[in-house]
């Protein structure tokens, strides 16, 4: 439902009297929760068809940031706008619609803080896994129950009764009904409107049903689960499978413009999507492409296949969604697609006849722990064969299997992993290099097995009953290379820790913070002590045996660099290691033009959490300055810097960019943000790496401070160079200016 106008210049003139009218009022606003749902309740034509012929959308305003977001039709009269904020502060909106009685309404609230369990939408993180928009790190456990919201009343609640109690935080869900095996009962609501001979009236929507579907993903919302919704499946006999290209996506805008605004959708695009060989490929990528451009909010996308995979290297796809049990093959696919792996679909537990349905209860939870040794993530499902043919896998209710419980005790161990997430080691562990490793022997029995780990390290080890859900941590600790007697048995793990250095000598000093270069990179060394310095450069761990330091030196090709000071007692520093790569081509420069000396800044006042969006606000104060630093804050707390200009630098190379801030800052070169240090803490560095070409190139760096302690320092290295702040001598201004 998106309004269209033919004349932009008065939009713009109608959104600016609205907006002044609006912050006339003096009415407090509603508060929501940023990453709740913000709702507009309008009434309208009930005459023809309303959900093809009303058009409705509201443009969300916030600051100089505006968000438009498509409405839709719930039936006798009523429309809803749906809108998740995603940023803090006061919101205002106007309606767009080609009926005057839905156009041009006004409104205001004011985006408060997220409080308790609400995180916001999950997002990848770390290129492998999940986290909430926040940061918190999202784990998924995810379960399967196709079609549970077509059952009764009283199994659904009955569904979500066992969810509350279950390990599950991402539940595989059907939209359309399902016909298949356990799957033959008529639901009692369809997702269109239907005629009294049950022909679907595919103009039509079924706000009945739809109303039902979101109450139900909203209860899961508030267990912390995530609704991964299926848009389309081949198991059907009503007609939603083989629908026409246009019925598919005013199908798919409707359901985006109904559901994106609850932060806990996922969107699956198909179960088996390769069964459905009506469509073709370029019919799922059109298909991909309506959600992910109808989707403001970018929720996660992925696509579940039977036999043949979808190209997950498609930019709208986040995730691959995948049914196979194949796990030793997770390395080349991780490396394929560089995005999460998901087993959706690795068979369930049960006893029905089909094998997909018959794993054991071990071997369901031996997915999982395969799953994290392997740095990606498992589905459970349950098909044990009933009488009234409720399976959890089909129609939900209750669990019968064993294997929950057992998912239970794993989840402990997922969640206190690396911080950044599990990264496969070697075949039977997957950790934190020399930090902590969780080894999984699924089905193998080992007697005693012995460990080689990296030395200078205190290991402390836990043994791990993955069926028996026990544990025990021995008391000695353990260096270098080792071994630990396990009981013979399968289905054990064993989780490894450092739990302490052994480090008398200080560490290296290395002339480099990244390993980026380009073409050729120096490396020098130093050691407060001037202790002897062993070095290697293909990633074998560097003793008394390897290259010793005694000059600076240059590499011209990918390598892994690893240095250890060692004295003449034996002793060891901690060891440096650095993954240096070539960069293809530096940025270009921008041309010269007429650029002086200084660079642009504004000062803005204002009490945020997180940097703003300036563009809209109105400064305090602006100018021209002659470097980047906190003597140009308008005010002791409560303001935002924005630095705008050039940075000119001598030579194509790679540039490392550091910003020391208290509270929150980042910096540009040209589109792309090369440090991120956002957000209210305490002093903290962080720093980024970008190849640039001698000359000119456009530099942004933007810091706020809301209260307390300030500081606010930014620094640059040139490649083997010295960390220094950026000096005034390289920073310009264009005539814009």
């Amino acid at each position: 439902m998106k309004a269209k106008f033919n004349n932009a210049s008065s939009k713009f003139i109608l959104l600016l009297i609205v907006f002044n009218i609006i912050l006339a009022i003096s009415a407090s606003a509603e508060n929501i929760e940023q990453w709740d749902i913000y709702e507009i309740n309008l009434k309208g034509p009930q005459t023809g068809n309303p959900h093809t012929e009303v058009d409705l959308s509201a443009t969300f305003i916030l600051g100089g940031f505006e968000k438009t977001v498509d409405g839709f039709y719930d039936g006798n009269g009523n429309y809803k706008v749906r809108f998740m904020p995603d940023r803090i502060g006061k919101w205002t909106y106007i309606t767009q619609s080609n009926k005057s009685s839905l156009n041009a309404k006004t409104g205001k609230f004011e985006c408060v803080k997220a409080s308790g369990t609400n995180h916001g939408p999950v997002r990848v993180r770390n290129t492998f896994h999940f986290e909430y928009e926040d940061g918190t790190p999202y784990y998924e456990i995810g379960t399967t129950c196709y079609a549970w919201t077509h059952q009764s009343q009283a199994l659904q609640e009955q569904t979500l009764e066992t969810l509350k109690n279950s390990p599950f935080n991402k539940i595989r869900m059907c939209v359309f009904p399902k016909d298949y095996i356990y799957n033959r009962n008529e639901p009692e609501l369809f997702v269109f409107a239907r005629n009294k001979n049950g022909k679907n009236d595919y103009t039509r929507f079924s706000p009945e049903y739809f109303r039902n579907l979101e109450n139900r993903i909203m209860e899961l919302q508030k267990m912390g689960i995530e609704a991964d919704l299926i848009l389309f499946h081949p198991y059907d006999r009503w007609g939603y499978a083989r629908m026409d290209a246009d019925t598919d996506a005013r199908y798919l805008k409707y359901i985006v413009a109904r559901l994106s605004a609850f932060r806990n959708v996922w969107w699956s695009m198909a179960n088996e999507y390769d069964l459905m060989d009506f469509k073709t490929m370029n019919d799922w990528d059109r298909l991909c492409k309506v959600v992910y451009e109808n989707d403001h909010y970018k929720h996660l996308l992925g696509i579940h296949n039977c036999r043949k995979w979808y190209d997950h290297n498609k930019p709208w796809i986040t995730h691959a969604s995948i049914q196979t049990t194949d796990f030793i093959s997770a390395k080349k696919w991780r490396e394929k697609y560089n995005k999460p792996l998901v087993y959706d679909e690795c068979r369930y537990e049960g006893d029905i006849k089909p094998t997909w349905g018959r794993l054991t209860p071990e071997q369901m939870t031996g997915m999982f722990w395969k799953s994290l040794i392997t740095g990606t993530y498992a589905g459970h499902g349950e098909t044990y064969d009933r009488e009234d043919e409720i399976l959890w896998w089909s129609k939900g209710g209750v669990l019968h299997g064993k294997s929950a419980e057992r998912i239970q005790f794993f989840k402990k161990y997922l969640e206190n992993g690396p911080e950044e997430g599990y990264s496969p080691i070697n075949e039977y562990a997957a950790g934190k290099y020399g930090e902590h490793y969780l080894y999984y022997f699924d089905e193998e029995k080992p007697s005693e097995w012995t460990f080689d780990l990296p030395n200078w390290r205190n290991y402390q080890v836990e043994i791990i009953d993955t069926w028996n859900m026990t544990s025990e941590i021995l008391e000695q600790n353990f260096q270098k290379k080792f071994s630990v007697k396990l009981p013979g048995k399968p289905y054990m793990a064993v989780k490894i820790t450092c739990v302490g250095y052994l480090f008398p000598v200080a560490p290296i000093e290395v002339n480099h913070d990244g390993g980026q270069f380009y073409k050729k990179i120096t490396i020098a060394l130093s050691q407060p002590d001037n202790i002897a310095i062993y070095f290697t450069l293909d990633g074998g761990e560097p003793d008394k045996n390897s290259l010793k330091y005694e000059q600076p030196f240059s590499i011209s090709q990918n390598l892994t660099f690893k240095a250890v000071a060692i004295d003449l007692e034996g002793s060891r520093s901690d060891q440096a290691e650095i993954e240096f790569k070539e960069v293809s081509e530096p940025r270009e420069p921008e041309p010269a033009g007429d650029k002086s000396k200084s660079i642009y800044y504004q000062c803005f006042k204002g009490m945020w959490e997180q940097l703003p969006e300036i563009d809209g606000l109105e400064a305090v104060n602006s100018g021209l300055v002659k470097k980047i630093s906190l003597e140009h804050g308008c005010f002791e707390h409560g303001f935002c810097l924005d630095f705008d200009g050039f940075i000119k630098v001598p030579e194509d190379e790679v540039y490392t960019f550091y910003t020391e801030s208290d509270d929150g800052s980042r910096l540009w070169i040209g589109d792309k943000l090369v440090v991120d240090n956002d957000g209210i803490h305490g002093v903290k560095v962080k720093w980024g790496q970008i190849a640039l070409k001698k000359g000119f190139h456009p530099v942004r760096v933007r810091y706020f401070e809301r209260e307390g302690d300030s500081r606010f320092t930014v620094f640059y290295r040139i490649a083997g160079g010295e960390k220094k702040e950026i000096p005034s001598e390289i920073l310009f201004h264009s005539k814009k200016f």
